[in-house]
């Protein structure tokens, strides 16, 4: 070798690199498989850019196209491909640079050296090309085997890539833990294909490209949606200027669900969902498994009554006018005149869980931390079997505590009848009071898949995503229901039938109260009356032995009780169980047995007002469930595999000769990136955008978020103490705001 040269790197049996100590140039010896030839003959000038990019990719260098010449016809006659260093820029710092919208220009690195490397393709009789001049020398570094990843020509985010990442995207995962996620999928780093940056910068041209047909292309999908599905139901409102304002949905499987657990629904708004700020505000109800359940969703552009009245309107007419029998929402006020004025015949209730959580804020840090108050007042308000008893025990803890001038617990006081539970005991409210607010709790589910920062039409499908995972919940606990059996405690009549008929979660509140029953009741006195028998059940179970009277029909099996439990949340009573299984019978008769509790419960048909059965109309086979069976075929054949390497040539081979009958397809035009992400969306963008993206909202939950007393006080407690110079105390102040300094 020539003292002139020094190697640089090698790779055994592909090629070594010299560098020319005289010309400063690097000097390639290839593997004559791969290295380019003159007179080279291509079938097509893609087959010799392929053939470039791949020989540039195994030397260490990146490709760009460069200058072509083309017929009349248009057909490119000839073409250069360079290297990526090939020319230079202008060495001019824009660092201080402002663009014209304000906005600092980004600093840039300089990546032209002159490298005079490049390839040139001539077009020949018959539309072959012919590889007419190669220079193969470089005047700059070479990347090494480890860095070859990150060539510009050998990267690229292709359909695998996208289609990974907008399936992540639907469970509100980003580009970034995507691009981990395919690491550990693929072995390294390496394997990937692409850059971190590659990925972010994919999405970001997604988002772009949909910006201003964002709220078109949302709606479209509705239509769409509905002319496969007549069962789905949308209605939008416009503003003058062609923006989306409002809009509703509910598939068939939502309406079929208010149809059977319609008879009470919780109602709450939620902000930060998306970049417009706009309002989102579903409907939920209880299943038989007592979860969550949607009954629709909706945008709103603003919180005026006229708003939710246009909502509420839209909701009633997609549900065949059917209103719920109870209502639940918040305190505000605007949603309170909408009710007032569409559900008419519903009754309406304050959701006790927003009003216990405000208590804290607004008695003050010392009660709050009372444990003897908060005892008292929870007592007052979930444990008064009457008014009276409510009232007197009201006034007793104002009293008592000082908060006879509070002018947040008069105001909650002179409204009792709208959230305290003794007011409306005989209303079913299907134990939604007593736990954790259902539209705060569906709130809080639908936040694991949204975020401030998506569009119109990513949260549609994270919604979509969010709404199977509800179901599948539902699914599963139908599954555990019908295929498994609770243990029993007793192991007797009425108990076996409850096992029975009950979803898994109102079985353990029936076998609780026939348990109690069982155990701590007796009857304090009977009185029996043509055929009416009035017994008082003493409940040891709770202090002072609570005494409720039931009043049992012999004729027909039939009770009443003064707790109001049954009608309150569909379960008998352990005061009725006590007096059903002291008669002897070994079922639970029929009326005291919900539907909407039952394993069977939704087994029952709905029926739209054309007479088509909701949930029986399903959508056709797409092209992404396609692919999905796809990938799913794929994982099987590898878990089959597992790590035995003979299994895996099978494999190997047959996906070699699945590409090869892959690239016999005739495809006149390479797709676009537009094209490609039009194909995600499954939209077309070349349309005429009719209806344009909301204006951002001005909303009373899209500003920063004002903490509360107890917050502030938590924070305080939790500041690290420090030195102040000025007291010389450590505390949660410094020298500049010292109680003890003196006012100048």
């Amino acid at each position: 070798m020539s003292q002139g040269y020094k190697i640089i790197h090698c790779l055994k049996g592909l090629h070594v690199t010299f560098f020319n100590r005289q010309t400063n140039h690097e000097v390639l010896y290839c593997d004559e498989e791969i290295k380019p030839k003159v007179g080279q003959i291509f079938d097509s000038l893609e087959d010799g850019d392929f053939f470039y990019k791949r020989y540039a990719h195994s030397v260490g260098f990146s490709v760009r196209c460069s200058s072509e010449n083309k017929n009349k016809d248009g057909v490119i006659r000839w073409k250069y491909f360079v290297c990526s260093k090939e020319g230079y820029k202008p060495n001019v710092s824009k660092e201080n640079e402002v663009s014209e919208l304000g906005v600092k220009v980004k600093r840039r690195s300089l990546t032209r050296e002159g490298c005079d490397a490049k390839v040139a393709f001539k077009l020949l009789e018959g539309g072959k090309y012919e590889l007419t001049r190669f220079q193969e020398s470089h005047t700059h570094a070479l990347a090494s085997p480890k860095k070859r990843q990150f060539l510009r020509s050998a990267r690229k985010v292709n359909n695998i890539h996208k289609s990974i990442m907008f399936a992540n995207s639907r469970a509100n995962i980003g580009p970034s833990k995507t691009y981990h996620l395919l690491k550990e999928q693929l072995g390294g780093y390496e394997n990937i294909g692409c850059t971190h940056r590659d990925l972010q910068n994919s999405f970001r041209d997604l988002k772009t490209l949909i910006k201003d047909s964002d709220a078109y292309v949302f709606i479209d999908n509705f239509k769409r949606k509905q002319e496969v599905n007549p069962s789905f139901y949308f209605a939008y409102e416009v503003d003058v200027e062609d923006r989306l304002k409002h809009v509703f949905w509910a598939d068939g499987i939502c309406r079929k669900n208010y149809f059977l657990f319609g008879d009470v629904m919780s109602f709450d708004t939620t902000y930060e969902t998306n970049k417009y700020s706009m309002i989102f505000a579903p409907f939920t109800g209880v299943n038989h498994h007592r979860q969550s359940v949607t009954f629709g969703a909706a945008f709103l552009a603003n919180e005026k009554a006229d708003s939710f009245i246009w909502l509420f309107e839209k909701f009633l007419e997609a549900m065949g006018g059917n209103k719920p029998n109870l209502i639940i929402t918040d305190q505000d006020p605007a949603m309170k005149i909408a009710i007032e004025k569409v559900f008419d015949s519903s009754a309406h209730r304050f959701c006790m869980w927003n009003i216990m959580k405000n208590v804290s804020e607004k008695v003050g840090v010392s009660l709050n931390s009372n444990e003897e108050f908060n005892n008292k007042f929870k007592s007052c308000v979930w444990g008064s079997d009457t008014s009276e008893n409510f009232e007197a025990s009201w006034k007793s803890i104002m009293i008592e505590f000082g908060l006879q001038k509070n002018e947040w617990l008069s105001h909650m006081y002179n409204i009792r009848n709208m959230w305290i539970p003794t007011y409306f005991r005989d209303i079913f409210l299907a134990g939604v009071l007593r736990t954790t607010s259902r539209s705060e709790s569906e709130n809080s589910f639908y936040g694991n898949f949204l975020n401030p920062t998506i569009g119109l039409v990513e949260f549609w499908m994270r919604f979509e995503s969010a709404i199977e995972a509800q179901r599948h919940k539902e699914l599963l606990a139908d599954n555990t229901s019908l295929h498994s059996l609770p243990i029993l405690k007793l192991d007797r009549g009425l108990e076996r039938h409850g096992r029975d008929i009950y979803t898994r979660e109102n079985f353990y509140i029936f076998q609780n109260e026939l348990w109690i029953g069982c155990i701590d009741c007796g009857v304090e006195n009977i009185n029996q009356n043509d055929g009416v028998d009035v017994l008082h059940i003493i409940d040891n179970s709770v202090p002072n032995g609570k005494v409720s009277e039931v009043v049992y029909n012999v004729s027909d099996y039939s009770s009443t009780c003064s707790c109001n439990m049954f009608q309150s949340q569909g379960i008998p009573c352990r005061h009725i169980l006590y007096v059903l299984r002291g008669k002897g019978l070994n079922e639970i008769p029929n009326k005291y047995i919900l539907n909407r509790w039952t394993k069977m419960a939704t087994n029952k048909s709905v029926f739209n007002v054309d007479g088509k059965d909701l949930e029986g109309l399903s959508e056709t086979k797409n092209e992404r469930q396609l692919i999905s069976e796809v990938w799913d075929h794929l994982y099987m054949c590898m878990h089959m595999v597992g790590q035995c390497k003979e299994k895996l040539l099978p494999i190997t081979n047959g996906f070699a000769n699945i590409k090869k009958q892959l690239s016999e397809f005739e495809d006149d035009s390479l797709p676009t990136k537009t094209n490609e992400l039009e194909s995600f969306i499954g939209f077309d963008l070349s349309k005429e955008v009719k209806i344009h993206p909301p204006q951002i909202s001005k909303t009373k939950g899209s500003g920063k978020r004002i903490k509360g007393g107890k917050e502030k006080a938590i924070e305080q407690q939790q500041k690290r103490s420090r030195l102040c110079k000025a007291c010389g105390q450590y505390a949660s102040h410094d020298t500049r705001n010292c109680p003890s300094k003196s006012s100048p």
